[in-house]
């Protein structure tokens, strides 16, 4: 048993490589490039963890870029912030090249509690819309149809018609 390896057989060396590489086949990586990521980031919401990015973010409203920028405030244990999350997804995807949908969990890290502190969130869920470098707007509750009629108000758009993106 001298020349026996211990170590794993070629069979298995060959299917835990072909795992890595499935996995990696299948995860976004940063090789995508800087205008992938922000197309996908305009599509849906994306989690804003900095303040570097909210302000980011709101800088790039008055470039146009684009001009409305919806950021929602919640909590891991608000449960009406969980029952808007679909709603808010929808009306990313409605509102897609008119409007940007960012998310700050307020628990998540302290970050985000700095966040939450500084724009003064005292409840949850709370909107806020910035178009222009601005805050405009903003809907406290779970209140989807007043959410919706906010942002068709600074976007130009109903939510009925289609997206020109």
């Amino acid at each position: 048993m001298a020349g026996r390896s211990r170590g794993l057989t070629r069979p298995a060396l060959l299917l835990l490589g072909a795992l890595v590489l499935w996995g990696h086949a299948f995860t976004p990586s940063r090789a995508w490039g800087k205008g992938r990521e922000v197309a996908v980031a305009r599509a849906a919401v994306a989690d804003c963890t900095t303040v570097q990015e909210l302000d980011d973010a709101i800088a790039n409203t008055a470039k146009g870029e684009p001009n409305v920028l919806i950021v929602g405030f919640s909590t891991t244990w608000c449960g009406p912030c969980k029952l808007m999350d679909p709603k808010v997804k929808e009306l990313s995807e409605t509102f897609e090249g008119r409007a940007t949908f960012l998310k700050v969990m307020g628990d998540k890290d302290p970050e985000s509690m700095q966040i939450m502190k500084r724009e003064q969130v005292r409840t949850v869920p709370l909107y806020q819309i910035y178009k222009d470098g601005q805050k405009v707007g903003s809907v406290s509750g779970a209140d989807a149809d007043r959410l919706t009629s906010k942002i068709e108000q600074h976007t130009g758009m109903k939510a009925t018609e289609p997206s020109n993106s």
